[in-house]
């Protein structure tokens, strides 16, 4: 795995980028979390499981509300960018809410002409790096909106308050109603303000079971029920228990 620098212009709105490729076949699992990738592959292909067909070469995943099923082909070489919260609506406009948790062909949801114009850029001769600049300048290019107040200031709360302020109460902080800014939050982020505060409450939970070995204090610490309720939402958005996912260093 080879990890690509982010332009100094562009780390509000990717978190990463990474160039991938398989020896042999692999089947794994993608847990949920708060972004929404772009994927391209250069060789081999990547197959959906649960929904038995292969990815579209250039497209997109959105927020996911659950864990997914895939598999890559041998020497299946990718490039994946993960676009923080909002990075998506910013560089594509607002058909980030149609994303939703689906993984689609970047068409699908821009348009025939720019998935050509990022086929070009990726297919052209020359160095992995040299094309991800190109890239980037293109993004550059394409970023002309901003996240609504109502968006930013959900996010600042769902972040810092690690999921555990309600949507109740973050709207009436940010003077609107909770109808108002969940459809605004899905319009330009892609999910639910409810779906990101419970992978930010998950996230931290794993965060601080990485220090503790007891996993009721921690479940009860970071907004949980119960242990039981950790575990559950922790299977229901890896896949697996959260003692595997610390064993595993998650």
């Amino acid at each position: 795995m080879q990890k690509l620098i982010v332009h100094p212009l562009l780390t509000d709105i990717i978190d990463h980028a990474i160039l991938t490729e398989t020896e042999g076949i692999e089947s794994y699992r993608v847990s949920a979390s708060i972004y929404t990738v772009i994927g391209f592959q250069f060789s081999g292909q990547i197959h959906h499981m649960e929904e038995n067909r292969p990815l579209d070469t250039l497209g997109v995943t959105g927020i996911l509300d659950r864990w997914r099923p895939f598999r890559s082909e041998a020497a299946t070489r990718s490039l994946l960018i993960f676009l923080k919260p909002g990075g998506f609506y910013r560089i594509f406009g607002a058909v980030a809410g149609s994303l939703k948790s689906n993984s689609l062909a970047l068409a699908d949801v821009t348009s025939v002409d720019m998935k050509q114009t990022f086929n070009d850029i990726l297919m052209a001769t020359g160095h992995i790096s040299e094309k991800w600049n190109r890239l980037q300048e293109r993004f550059l290019k394409l970023v002309c909106r901003n996240l609504s107040p109502e968006s930013q200031g959900a996010l600042y709360f769902l972040q810092t308050q690690k999921g555990l302020l309600r949507i109740e109460s973050i709207a009436k902080n940010l003077g609107v109603s909770r109808r108002t800014l969940e459809r605004k939050f899905m319009t330009e982020i892609g999910t639910s303000p409810k779906h990101l505060a419970r992978i930010f409450r998950w996230e931290n939970a794993l965060r601080n079971l990485g220090n503790s070995s007891d996993l009721g204090t921690t479940a009860l610490e970071c907004g949980y029920f119960d242990q039981a309720h950790f575990v559950r939402e922790s299977q229901n958005l890896s896949g697996t228990s959260p003692k595997k996912l610390k064993l595993l260093g998650f």
